[in-house]
């Protein structure tokens, strides 16, 4: 019997290489020897301690395959929700005795507030002024979408540290006034400003202790050079162009 022990060659039970896998292995073959010789009080005991310490490998490994596998689905579903956003809110705005509603939409790739025709600014001092509906939006965003990079061809005051605009389109907020011009054609003026909304935005906030800037849902926004941080363009929904491109200097 002893010389069956001595000359089999032993196959480790596990795979691991590591120093716990060696042990494991070597208590397995203990097991292995203590059976053969009839000691088997003390061959089940180490089957036990083998078999527990397996178990628990695996329990282990179950639960970091758990975990792993939810927050992948964590992961994707925070992308998911990120890259579906579709949120409108109403905004009352007031001057004077005068109140209005303007709409604040946000979409996948803009954010912008909607002017009510009922408002007075220099952005919409046209006479035949209209309230713009979102599907007007939708359509304008398409059209600027598709023309920015033509219409900013010679990138006015985007050099040095200023953003270049049809690169980072969706870094900008939007207001939108609309208004007949004298074709009868319809026109939605956009006026377009950095969002500090970002990282910057953030440690701002929770640094700095800066409130949000919600002044530019109700209040057009007219901010003097500040070069492509700020810019505005029009579009002329009947035609499906652009037009009167503005890029605010450096100073």
């Amino acid at each position: 019997m002893k010389d069956f022990i001595t000359n089999k060659k032993r196959q480790p039970l596990t795979s691991g290489h590591t120093p716990w896998g060696f042990l494991r292995n070597l208590q397995a073959q203990f097991s292995l020897a203590r059976f053969v010789t009839g000691d088997r009080f003390a061959a089940s005991q180490s089957a036990m301690f083998y078999t527990a310490n397996v178990g628990n490998k695996a329990k282990k490994t179950t639960m970091t395959q758990q975990i792993k596998i939810l927050m992948i689905l964590t992961l994707g579903f925070l992308i998911f929700n990120s890259c579906s956003v579709y949120r409108t809110e109403t905004c009352i705005g007031k001057i004077g005795n005068l109140n209005y509603e303007n709409t604040y939409i946000k979409k996948n790739k803009y954010e912008g507030v909607i002017f009510s025709k009922d408002y007075i600014g220099l952005m919409n001092s046209s006479v035949n002024k209209f309230t713009p509906t979102q599907t007007d939006i939708d359509s304008a965003e398409i059209v600027l979408r598709k023309g920015i990079k033509l219409i900013n061809v010679n990138r006015p005051n985007q050099f040095d540290n200023c953003p270049v605009i049809d690169r980072k389109l969706g870094k900008y907020k939007r207001q939108y006034f609309g208004y007949i011009d004298t074709n009868g054609d319809k026109i939605i003026f956009i006026n377009c400003f950095w969002d500090k909304n970002g990282f910057s935005g953030f440690i701002d906030r929770i640094f700095y202790k800066e409130p949000d800037d919600t002044k530019w849902k109700t209040v057009e926004k007219y901010v003097l050079d500040g070069c492509s941080y700020y810019w505005s363009i029009k579009v002329n929904l009947t035609k499906k162009t652009l037009f009167d491109f503005g890029v605010n200097g450096i100073g």
